[in-house]
């Protein structure tokens, strides 16, 4: 069984290109910049921060130095001693592969991105999902492992008993159970978050509400079978575990 990778927004060669305004600043001047800059303006650039600050310029006694977008230049420069401000195309989003990291390093310095896409699918993974398949009574459930390849959960659907009570939300209390009564065990410390390193199997796609559960467990991957029609929080649309402002991501990967 083969599943495909669910790829990050942007999965692309080529990058597509956003006007930034850039800073040439005496080599003197440098330090006092970054320091200043850092203090009024150090969440300026956030959404962009795969994009270094500093750039070594082609006049050896000046650097370059990221400043900020077109329409902002007027109320920002003010503070600062710079030679010359200037308009440069840099990419609007961060690179996910070593291949398009050096296409991108020909634009700006750039930050080695946090994953490599695409990424190799888990050994295990068809297994546990064929035993999900071969399940007689419901497919609605969801086994968690670890990278030893043991089971540590197996939940089903129980949205008899509660609507919120989805497998893969199952799987999360019993998790934590499970953390409270072998927390000697070395799958889990009281410093861990619940599924650090651990991968989800379910058969449908989980919905939003789980896929957030799934960025707070600090899961490492998923897989699932069937896609969700509504409410789908990893797709093509959503991928909620790609999320720029949330601070885990996971991989995914699906069949149909």
């Amino acid at each position: 069984m083969q599943f495909q990778q669910l790829m990050p927004v942007g999965y692309m060669k080529q990058p597509t290109l956003k006007t930034f305004v850039i800073a040439k600043i005496k080599k003197e001047n440098t330090e006092k910049c970054i320091k200043l800059y850092k203090q009024k303006y150090h969440q300026y650039f956030y959404q962009h921060d795969y994009l270094k600050l500093i750039k070594q310029g082609q006049e050896k006694d000046y650097v370059l130095m990221l400043f900020c977008f077109p329409e902002d230049l007027d109320k920002m420069k003010l503070d600062f001693e710079v030679e010359q401000f200037f308009e440069i195309q840099l990419p609007s989003i961060a690179p996910i592969n070593k291949e398009q990291k050096q296409i991108y390093d020909e634009y700006w310095n750039i930050l080695h991105p946090n994953y490599e896409y695409p990424h190799k699918q888990n050994k295990d993974a068809p297994l546990k999902m064929q035993q999900i398949l071969d399940t007689k009574q419901t497919r609605n459930k969801c086994i968690l492992y670890n990278d030893e390849n043991d089971i540590i959960i197996e939940a089903e659907d129980e949205t008899h008993i509660n609507n919120v009570r989805h497998c893969v939300m199952v799987a999360m209390e019993k998790l934590a159970e499970h953390n409270k009564n072998q927390n000697n065990q070395k799958h889990f410390r009281e410093t861990q978050y619940y599924a650090r390193e651990m991968t989800l199997v379910t058969y449908f796609e989980p919905c939003i509400m789980c896929s957030m559960a799934l960025i707070h467990s600090r899961i490492k991957e998923v897989y699932y079978y069937q896609k969700r029609v509504v409410d789908g929080g990893l797709n093509d649309q959503l991928q909620i575990n790609n999320m720029k402002q949330l601070n885990h991501k996971y991989l995914v990967f699906y069949q149909h």
